[in-house]
Parts: C-alpha cells; structure tokens; sequence
C-alpha cells in the first residue's frame, strides 16, 4: 500500500437504477397542502394565529374531522406535540377542546426524563425515542427550541440537524409540521421572512405564511410560500374566536 493511500477508507454508494424503483403517490394528510413522510413549515409572528392554525389541524385528525375547503374527512389518527412555549393545562389542551379535538389521541411531550429531573427534548439526540409511537402527526413549535445548540443561522448546520427527521417522517409515513417565526425584514420577499437559514424553507415541502388581514383585525390569512410536492394552493383565511369551556 502506498502511503497515499495508507489509512484511507473506501466510499460506499447508496445508488438505484431509476427504472427499479415503484412509483408511489404522495400520502396526503391534509390533501394538497401537508403530506404524510415529509416536513411542512408555517411561520408566523407571535400571537398572530401559528398556534390555531396548528390546534386546527390536530383537532381535524385526531377526530376524523373534515378538512376546511377540501370537504374530505381526516382518517382519525394519534397527534404528538412538543411545544415549549405554552403550558399544556392553562393553554394547549383548552384550545384543542375549544377547536373540538380528541384529547385522548392527542400526546404533549413535556421533556425528556433524567437523574437529575427533566430535560427539553433534542431532535438531534432524543430522536430514537419517538420510534415507537404511532401517529399521523408531529408538531414541533417552534423548532428551533429543539436543536439543542445548533446555529439557525447557518445553513450546513441547520440541513444536518433537520436530515434525520426527515428521514423519521418518512420512514414512519407520519406528518412533521413545525412551526417558526418571522424575522423583522419586512421588506424581504415573504419567503426570506422565515427567521433563521433558509435551510429551513429549503428542506420543508410544504411552507406557508400566517398573517393577519390588515382590514380586519379577527381575520387572519394563511397562504403558501412554496410546495415542492403539489399543485400551488390558494390561500385561506379564519377568524379567531373565543369560546368558553364547561367545568
């Protein structure tokens, strides 16, 4: 062996013939807008409707609800939620029986259990644990709580840390939809908006915009930034209501 070569390892190829793989159709869990095995991005200023939004969709799976304008009813399915911004007595599950969910189809990891108590979970290192739940849908708001040290702000770091939960949901066909916040660049393109690398429009399939209407101050919008995988979709538009709850 030369000592050029001395010490080097060979590179293995994880390569097909296009003509070997099956075609599949995309696994629509909200049809044309968010599919199942891949991740989708809404993004949005703080209280501006991101958590209605996402509390809307859990609601319509978890209950076999039917979709808003699509009028096709959800396959009823389990929903896993990390959140670490609103506590889950007070806030999460007070707006999912307001937006009529099955609570009992519906998971809030709090943490991760260790000696010393509980910790935030990681998505680049507590990833492993979620193996074993079946669901058909995964919100993590926002996502950037969960990178556990990565810089949002670049962009190689950012596609490392997201890779293997793109290769989660795929290999567990379930739904990751994470949620982001904008950045104060107001006069960017909207799809510049999302705060962080672009890593993170980029490795989504799916990425979509709430904002509120500026001639009605209930109204919000929700349209889309891009879809790599579907048909360009027409925005929609809701209207936050207060409800109250029976002891």
């Amino acid at each position: 062996m030369s000592k050029a070569t001395k010490g080097c390892s060979k590179t293995s190829l994880d390569m097909v013939c296009v003509s070997d793989v099956e075609v599949k159709p995309i696994n629509w869990l909200w049809p044309g807008r968010i599919a199942k095995g891949k991740i989708s991005l809404i993004a949005g200023h703080p209280g501006q409707g991101k958590s209605t939004v996402t509390v809307s969709i859990a609601a319509i799976v978890s209950s076999g609800g039917v979709w808003p304008v699509n009028d096709v009813p959800a396959e009823p399915a389990n929903v896993v939620i990390l959140s670490s911004e609103d506590d889950v007595a007070d806030t999460i599950k007070p707006r999912l029986l307001a937006a009529g969910a099955d609570v009992e189809r519906i998971y809030v990891i709090r943490g991760v259990k260790s000696e010393g108590g509980s910790r935030l979970f990681s998505l680049r290192h507590d990833l492993e644990a979620l193996e074993s739940i079946e669901a058909g849908l995964l919100i993590i708001d926002p996502v950037t709580a969960y990178l556990d040290g990565v810089d949002s702000h670049k962009h190689a770091e950012v596609r490392s840390a997201l890779q293997p939960i793109v290769e989660y949901a795929a290999r567990k066909d379930i739904a990751v939809l994470c949620v982001s916040h904008l950045n104060k660049a107001e006069k960017l393109e909207a799809i510049s908006r999302v705060s962080g690398s672009m890593a993170f429009v980029a490795t989504a399939r799916g990425t979509y915009l709430v904002e509120p209407d500026r001639d009605d101050a209930s109204r919000r919008l929700f349209y889309p930034l891009k879809n790599n995988i579907g048909r360009d979709s027409d925005g929609l538009a809701f209207h936050l209501e207060s409800r109250y709850l029976k002891d």
